[in-house]
């Protein structure tokens, strides 16, 4: 009995190591294929682009906090949007997001989103769940490849999307967050002077 719970647990340990090293095959295949492919895809979130510049993108968010799109967000150093229509997500929520500058044009992004109600109550309004309706909400906004579900060491389950040079990844920072990292694969390695 005991040397059949052994071997079991030999055997799924195995298999999660091949499945792990399956997905990262898959994945790094996914960026070689798209980046050779020499499809640009540039648009993140509400008309932001990859290679905006810091004016653009100012004066972008001050045109859309004008017409009540977009707020201060957390601590005044991000963006507030608020998911909350037929379309968003199943539930209302905020998103907190900032882009990363390098030669003056963005080339980096992050957001943060939280369902408005959580609470540790509230167990249908936790990151879990808010993962999946991104992910869900993040297939139709960028149609293209499919989100590929990967296991890091650090963050867990992960969802990476792939399309030309622009990677999305979505992981659960906490029980009530939610984290959504885009990057310009084609910057990421390019050396600042």
């Amino acid at each position: 009995m005991m040397r059949s719970r052994y071997l079991n647990s030999i055997l799924s340990l195995l298999l999660l190591t091949g499945a792990c090293r399956n997905d990262s095959r898959s994945y790094s295949g996914l960026v070689k294929k798209e980046l050779a492919s020499g499809k640009i895809s540039n648009q993140l979130l509400l008309d932001v682009r990859f290679g905006m510049t810091r004016k653009e993108f100012y004066t972008y968010c001050w045109t859309m906090h004008n017409k009540g799109t977009f707020e201060d967000g957390a601590n005044s150093t991000a963006v507030l949007y608020h998911l909350r229509g037929p379309g968003q997500l199943r539930y209302p929520a905020s998103m907190n997001f900032y882009p990363e500058f390098r030669k003056d044009s963005i080339y980096k992004m992050w957001a943060e989103l939280e369902y408005d109600a959580w609470a540790p109550w509230n167990r249908n309004l936790f990151a879990d769940s808010l993962m999946l309706d991104v992910v869900r909400l993040y297939n139709q906004w960028y149609p293209g490849n499919d989100f590929l579900k990967l296991t890091d060491p650090h963050r867990g389950t992960i969802y990476v999307k792939v399309d030309g040079n622009r990677r999305i990844i979505v992981g659960k920072r906490d029980d009530a967050h939610v984290n959504v990292d885009y990057t310009n694969l084609l910057a990421e390695n390019v050396k600042q002077p």
